[in-house]
């Protein structure tokens, strides 16, 4: 299965990506080749798979939950390159309209 150019031109307009018409060639045979892949894929018999079944997993390993004291606070605050109190201070991100 190949996809045209004009494919290649609608998905980089729906995933808001900015491409060069010199590169709609290269992604045209890329997402070709990806195409075959899942192609060849789908010509795989899976009669009889459970496809919930997980070969080799013994299971999520669990641990308790414990709560352990942690007094390190000043430490990791010295290492900051501004702090207040017990606060990091950062640069604002926002301006005053947000």
């Amino acid at each position: 299965m190949s996809i045209s150019k004009e494919e290649v031109r609608r998905v980089s307009m729906l995933a808001r990506l900015e491409i060069d018409e010199n590169e709609i060639d290269s992604l045209t045979e890329h997402f070709s080749s990806i195409l075959e892949y899942f192609n060849a894929l789908q010509e795989l018999d899976l009669e009889g798979i459970d496809p919930f079944v997980m070969e080799g997993v013994e299971g999520t390993p669990w641990r308790d939950d414990v709560t352990l004291q942690w007094n390190e606070r000043s430490s990791v605050l010295s290492e900051s390159p501004c702090s207040d109190g017990d606060f990091f201070k950062v640069p604002r991100i926002l301006g005053e309209e947000g």
